[in-house]
């Protein structure tokens, strides 16, 4: 997975937005995250929902394909969680909202995100295919 970092956030991502920022890209100069190789192409693409809670919409997310190694990586915005509809932001948010809820597992997922240095880029790395933080579940 690529991250894009921008130097304003965008809490709420729409497709348009996503577009003109992968639009504007440069994908030469973008490095292989497995084997550092610059020269990435355009491969594929997927379409994903991204943010919950009534705003879902559809973004369709462009993979690039290192020429070197062949492996594919997701173009991400930062804010945006792999395998996940919810933002970085929503989901801090929603933690730090969980008031109303008193569970043994609330508490735990309060102390676990926001009592510990936790960033965005620490969340990406713990939720991957193998270990996905499908902690949301229990809000519904």
């Amino acid at each position: 997975m690529i991250i894009i970092k921008l130097s304003s956030k965008i809490k709420h991502i729409t497709e348009n937005q996503y577009k003109k920022i992968i639009q504007s890209l440069n994908f030469d100069e973008l490095s292989c995250p497995k084997c550092n190789s610059k020269g990435l192409r355009a491969h594929a693409s997927y379409s994903r929902y991204v943010d919950i809670f009534k705003r879902s919409h559809k973004v369709t997310i462009q993979r690039l394909r290192c020429p070197e190694c062949g492996s594919t990586h997701a173009v991400l915005i930062e804010d945006m969680i792999p395998y996940s509809i919810a933002s970085y932001s929503l989901i801090v948010e929603v933690i730090a909202d969980m008031d109303f809820l008193e569970s043994s597992h609330a508490a735990y997922l309060k102390d676990k995100y926001l009592n510990y240095p936790f960033d965005y880029d620490s969340f990406c790395k713990l939720n991957t295919r193998k270990n996905c933080l499908n902690f949301l579940c229990c809000f519904t």
